[in-house]
């Protein structure tokens, strides 16, 4: 028996939105300011730490971003095809009535 695919339509496009929401959180990272004290690690180290994060995090923008914007565009196909296939079945179900 098969089970049917139940799809809220407007919860994966709230989804989507909450993927953009979040883009922009991480794009709004930024490293501290000021020196440290001398018992921790080098400038050196800390800037190439923030540097390694700063391309990470500019890597994981672009993919939620894309993912995003495909779930939408996934979610308006999904409704269309749906749309277009009750309004066949309409059609058929018309015909036969008037038959």
């Amino acid at each position: 028996m098969q089970q049917q695919l139940r799809v809220d339509a407007a919860g994966v496009v709230a989804m989507a939105t909450r993927w953009s929401a979040s883009v922009g959180d991480l794009s709004d990272t930024a490293a501290p300011a000021g020196l440290g004290l001398s018992c921790q690690a080098s400038a050196t180290a800390v800037n190439a730490a923030h540097a390694d994060i700063t391309a990470f995090t500019a890597v994981l923008v672009a993919r939620v971003d894309t993912h995003a914007n495909q779930v939408v565009e996934a979610d308006t196909r999904y409704i269309a095809n749906e749309a277009s296939s009750a309004n066949q079945l309409a059609a058929v179900a018309h015909r036969v009535a008037g038959v």
